[in-house]
């Protein structure tokens, strides 16, 4: 009867234990869900870099319009991106304004404090094209 009772109490330690073991993988894979939902949203940036082409200041001199290259790593090529951000400030990601496939040599002019002119986007491909950023409209031309 003893030994009846020694394995039962055995068996019920032993799901304890694996309830408990079972409580931490859930709570583990939440992490991984969490991290990798985490990734998508950010746009995956891990191993990404920008190639500043030009930075031109506005009039006023509170903000720049940044043209820039930026490489993914070996699979992917160069893409032509422009930022408008705060003087001083660097792109941080993707571009905030337009994305094109490719490196292409684009001509950006500040028209005035709240407008901006972008040429010379040709036949690329364009991935963003937005039409107002922190404020400022944005022009394009082919």
């Amino acid at each position: 009867m003893q030994e009846a009772l020694t394995i039962q109490s055995s068996r019920r330690a032993d799901a304890r234990g694996l309830s408990q073991a079972l409580g931490r993988m859930k709570q583990a894979l939440r992490l991984l869900v969490v991290l990798a939902l985490s990734l998508v949203i950010s746009g995956c940036d891990v191993g990404c870099s920008n190639e500043v082409v030009s930075s031109i200041s506005s009039p006023s001199g509170t903000a720049n319009v940044i043209v820039f290259n930026r490489g993914c790593g070996a699979t992917t090529g160069f893409n032509t991106q422009v930022s408008i951000v705060h003087a001083g400030a660097a792109p941080v990601g993707a571009g905030n304004t337009l994305i094109l496939n490719d490196t292409v040599p684009l001509k950006v002019q500040w028209l005035s404090e709240s407008k901006l002119s972008i040429s010379g986007l040709g036949s690329a491909q364009v991935f963003k094209q937005e039409q107002s950023v922190a404020g400022v409209s944005v022009a394009y031309g082919k």
